[in-house]
């Protein structure tokens, strides 16, 4: 089966996905949308397919199997539902939404439409060292969890302005801290109770800059466990890291480099991934999904981004 593919919004993250697709024979890119015409030109140019100002019309038009929202967090409502609808399979960029109010009327949208397949993209869930994981883990118990998350874009103020007004973007915990609560999610489990602070030391908030620079957080499991995360925006660079305690073993990650060190007594193993393939298997994954018509494949189906952005809400609303 050729999945024919749409994309709704073509910001930055569509890239890695359109990439990825344009390599695989069983694909098609048929059609793009968004309203940015500079960004959809460039876009068609590179990877192919007709354009469209309106993603209706894209909807409305194109005989598509599938379609990639990677539009802001606050554009999710009508592109998901409307897609569904037409009986498309849809892999929409994470968080859900902005508001834990519009993803939970998503969500019961969704729940009216029996047979929906929408999986969210939790990027660590699909990845081979996280499979790996959780093999390890399984006859474990883990019972503490530590995690960092760096990043310098405080400093080098590279991205778009819309990412540093907290009330858009979300800021460090609601755009990049997500991926590693909804991993102890998938992990570990519930969690049920959180405290945090955070600071700005380097630049005071004001009008068109209201995020968070430094955060801390610490949170217990629904099992009794304990975890803690920082998170900055004033690092020195990109750095995602995590350890994992158990009662055998040890196991350190880090994203970037892509490792996963199992450490056991005086020994230890590691597992590597290429990252720069980072972003195939998700896709990959929804594929399956599309091509074999089966939910139950979905890897991260919306109720479970639903829940992870529902525990980064109570952690933002925690920070003092």
């Amino acid at each position: 089966m050729t999945v024919r593919a749409g994309f709704i919004g073509v910001g930055g993250i569509s890239d890695v996905h359109l990439a990825y697709l344009q390599t695989r024979k069983d694909v098609e890119i048929v059609a793009m949308a968004d309203p940015d015409s500079t960004h959809l030109n460039h876009h068609i140019q590179k990877y192919g397919g007709k354009g469209y100002s309106d993603y209706r019309d894209l909807l409305r038009k194109e005989e598509l199997d599938a379609v990639w929202i990677c539009t802001p967090p606050q554009i999710r409502e009508e592109p998901i539902l409307e897609s569904v609808d037409r009986g498309l399979a849809v892999f929409c960029e994470k968080p859900v939404a902005r508001s834990l109010e519009q993803a939970q009327k998503i969500a019961a949208e969704l729940e009216k439409r029996k047979g929906a397949r929408v999986q969210i993209g939790y990027v660590f869930r699909a990845m081979p060292i996280i499979e790996a994981l959780k093999q390890a883990v399984a006859d474990d118990s883990i019972r503490l969890v530590q995690s960092f998350y760096g990043s310098p874009m405080s400093r080098t103020m590279e991205l778009p302005a819309w990412f540093y007004e907290k009330e858009k973007s979300g800021g460090g915990l609601v755009d990049q801290a997500t991926h590693n609560l909804d991993l102890f999610r998938y992990v570990v489990g519930e969690i049920p109770y959180v405290k945090g602070f955070a600071a700005n030391p380097a630049h005071p908030k004001e009008p068109g800059y209201t995020i968070d620079e430094l955060i801390s957080l610490s949170f217990e499991f629904e099992n009794g466990s304990l975890g803690s995360h920082l998170h900055t925006w004033l690092g020195d660079k990109w750095r995602n890291e995590m350890v994992f305690i158990g009662e055998k073993r040890m196991y350190r990650i880090d994203i970037w480099a892509g490792e996963l060190v199992i450490e056991e007594e005086w020994e230890s193993r590691s597992v590597r991934q290429d990252m720069d393939k980072m972003y195939h298997h998700e896709n990959e994954r929804f594929l399956e999904m599309v091509q074999a018509n089966d939910p139950a494949r979905n890897i991260c189906p919306f109720e479970e981004g639903l829940r992870t952005l529902e525990l980064v809400l109570r952690c933002d609303a925690a920070l003092s």
